[in-house]
């Protein structure tokens, strides 16, 4: 179970913030950025809430909503089920006056709506600055625009409001919140908060504190535990592997790279290098994997890999929000390589499922299973997964052995002769 409150180093809280998100990877950002902030905001309390602990623990989600009844600024970021919605749904409507702040970025639309910020308030009538956002996001209706070309709307919005006087300037701030969070590094989610305390917190001592704007990074990027940064736009900058038997395109969340979560990617790149495979780790962001697909693993005369093998456990393009099938099975026709779907647990720790009696619960089956294979995935396997105890992620090394071993029989196959192959037929 994760440990919501990040720290407990002060017994007096005089101003709490609750972070409520899907799942816990961003925890140790914000345990880090708490730690930095108490030196200028003495009793601040920060707690970030996993709701996709919530239907293995029931005690998870009676503390996020005892955390929502006193919380000062709440960040509610990627709930899309129902399942996580409906529960605190009323307790956010009731706390929305009460509180300093309420923003709702990057999930269901019920939850934008109940955004408060300054004169932001995205439940008012549609005049000013709700009637100026909706003109600049033009269609709310799903479109087959790629999420780098939603992140370059993302990016610019900001400027383009500076100049805008007035109301504008809480609806730049809606904007700068999304940049941070989805720039999800250390240094991100402490200015993220800086920011929202300076400008929205009721205690007049923290009011105007200066804090740093978003640092900006790859939105599609390639990543190596060895490269320095980690991360790269440079396809040439991944280590070369001698004479490979493969190569291997690997799809990674930009989330878990920014924020350093990438233990499990760096067991994969390494139990693959360690056969002699090249790997191509590549990331996308704006959950929309098809960036990175057409940057890295198609070139002028083809794919440049042998199969590809999503880490990301979600759909190729929508993520964990939605899934635009016909669009994934577009660029994944036009790469042509096996799709191998490989993922984290996201909704049970690594424990409850071993005791489980069905392994998988209903939600994980439709959301890291089903939904991959509409858009073509096959050989569906966990992993890795959360400890119950630390909270941390811990890979399945038997289970990175497989995945390696099933992809390079999956590239050899690929280029075998049809009179060479066999074929069995299983009948159920």
């Amino acid at each position: 179970m994760l440990d919501n409150r990040l720290d407990k180093r002060s017994d007096k809280i005089s101003y709490r913030i609750s972070i409520i998100t899907l799942d816990s990877h961003n925890a140790m950002p914000c345990k880090r950025a708490w730690s930095n902030l108490l030196e200028d905001f003495d009793g601040l309390e920060v707690s970030i809430f996993a709701a996709a602990e919530w239907g293995e623990n029931p005690s998870a989600l009676a503390e996020t909503k005892a955390a929502i009844d006193k919380s000062d600024i709440i960040i509610v970021n990627l709930l899309f089920l129902e399942d996580h919605i409906k529960p605190i749904l009323p307790l956010l409507k009731a706390r929305r006056e009460k509180c300093d702040a309420m923003i709702g970025v990057v999930c269901d639309a019920d939850l934008v709506k109940l955004t408060r910020m300054g004169s932001l308030d995205m439940q008012a009538p549609e005049s000013g600055a709700v009637a100026l956002l909706k003109k600049l996001r033009g269609s709310s209706k799903p479109s087959s625009e790629t999420g780098e070309k939603k992140m370059r709307m993302l990016r610019r919005l900001p400027k383009i409001l500076k100049y805008i006087p007035g109301k504008a300037q809480d609806l730049r701030a809606w904007f700068l919140v999304m940049q941070y969070w989805l720039g999800g590094t250390d240094e991100n989610i402490e200015e993220m908060l800086r920011f929202l305390i300076s400008r929205y917190s009721h205690i007049d001592s923290w009011r105007g504190v200066k804090a740093e704007p978003p640092r900006e990074y790859p939105n599609v990027g390639v990543y190596h535990p060895n490269l320095k940064g980690r991360i790269s736009e440079d396809l040439t900058d991944i280590p070369e592997v001698k004479k490979p038997i493969a190569t291997i395109g690997l799809l990674l969340m930009r989330s878990y790279v920014l924020s350093g979560d990438t233990a499990h990617y760096d067991k994969v790149i390494e139990g693959f290098e360690a056969l002699n495979v090249k790997i191509i780790p590549a990331f996308a962001g704006g959950l929309d994997g098809r960036p990175a697909i057409e940057k890295y693993f198609i070139g002028v005369d083809g794919p440049l890999i042998d199969v590809l093998v999503s880490l990301t456990g979600f759909s190729l393009v929508g993520g964990p929000a939605y899934n635009d099938t016909n669009a994934a099975v577009e660029t994944l026709s036009n790469l042509n390589v096996p799709y191998i779907s490989a993922h984290p647990l996201e909704f049970q720790t690594l424990p409850q499922w071993e005791v489980s009696s069905t392994g998988l619960g209903p939600i994980e089956t439709t959301m890291l299973v089903a939904l991959p294979e509409l858009d073509g995935a096959i050989e569906p396997i966990i992993l890795s997964g959360r400890d119950d105890a630390t909270g941390k992620a811990h890979t399945l090394q038997d289970r990175v052995d497989v995945i390696a071993e099933r992809a390079i029989k999956w590239s050899t196959l690929r280029v075998k002769q049809r009179k060479d192959k066999k074929l069995a037929i299983t009948v159920f």
